[in-house]
């Protein structure tokens, strides 16, 4: 059945509609939003999703798509150390008039946002001969933003969970397989935890989509430092074991997964010595002196993670 853009519009305005959405005053189906303004600052993000770059829809389905475009949002959001709010989402679908597609994908948006209290007030729809996928995300920041360049040498690094699953979960389905099935979920709809306790802490912070050794070479050439990852400490995290062994089931370096994966959302902070604490997540290295470089035991990393361009 083809629906008019009428019946579109209101049918997605009851299934964003939410008991939650604080400072909202006009939300979807006008010209635009009508937020009430706060004295907290606008922390603001963007992230696009292709089809053939970032997904395949053998691979994902529209739910998981929706899911994990809003994940990679709403961590970009937390790695400022500020709370998400709001989300805009625009679309391009070459089944435009498919309403289950339509419909899985907002549903998919919703089942990540709800989870953190977030509010769709808004957005686009268009037919195109690929999906693509765009969100944009807004939150609320009551102290002073947390910045990739304010990394100090004697800063302790911490992760806020072993990456490598989502790399793990990619191996498996470019083997045409679809099973230990949460390995391949981590990869297809990777899961979000607020890092509440490392925003309290963190002298710099980033989300580790694009690759630990990215990110972390991101925060050290803000900071004008050198991290030295210690290898001890990650092959000592808890999750660590069941990783390495499904690595060498597949032939694979479990180093690579952790080191260059990516696509996890995980958060990679450091933190001052006098801060340090096993709540804070995953100990795995310091900052030193330097310029940019990103070490494993002192031998400085050459690969690198996800490249967008």
């Amino acid at each position: 059945m083809i629906e008019s853009e009428a019946t579109l519009i209101a049918r997605l305005r009851e299934l964003f509609n939410t008991s939650f959405q604080s400072g909202v005053e006009l939300g979807i189906g006008d010209d635009a939003a009508v937020l009430s303004a706060s004295n907290n600052k606008l922390v603001a993000t963007v992230d696009m999703a292709v089809e053939g770059v970032h997904f395949r829809c053998d691979w994902s389905s529209p739910f998981q798509i929706g899911a994990k475009l809003t994940t990679a949002n709403l961590a970009d959001i937390f790695a400022m150390g500020a709370k998400p709010k709001y989300l805009l989402v625009a679309a391009a679908i070459s089944q435009v008039n498919n309403s289950e597609v339509i419909t899985e994908l907002a549903k998919g948006i919703r089942s990540v946002a709800d989870n953190f209290k977030v509010t769709v007030i808004g957005g686009d729809l268009s037919k195109a001969e690929i999906m693509s996928l765009s969100i944009t995300a807004l939150g609320e920041l009551s102290g002073n933003p947390i910045l990739r360049s304010n990394a100090q040498v004697g800063d302790l690094l911490y992760l806020s969970a072993l990456p490598g699953l989502s790399a793990a979960g990619l191996a498996i389905l470019n083997r045409g397989l679809d099973r230990p099935r949460y390995v391949v979920d981590a990869h297809l709809n990777p899961k979000l935890v607020a890092p509440d306790k490392l925003i309290k802490v963190a002298t710099s912070m980033c989300d580790i989509s694009d690759g630990l050794v990215t990110d972390a070479g991101n925060i050290a050439k803000a900071s004008g430092v050198a991290i030295n990852l210690n290898k001890e400490l990650i092959t000592s995290a808890p999750d660590f074991k069941d990783l390495a062994e499904l690595a060498n089931e597949l032939g694979e370096d479990v180093f690579d997964w952790i080191l260059t994966g990516g696509e996890d959302h995980f958060f990679l902070a450091t933190v001052n010595p006098s801060n340090a604490s096993e709540e804070l997540g995953i100990r795995v290295g310091v900052v030193t002196t330097g310029g940019g470089e990103i070490s494993l035991d002192g031998a400085v990393i050459k690969k690198s993670g996800y490249q967008h361009f």
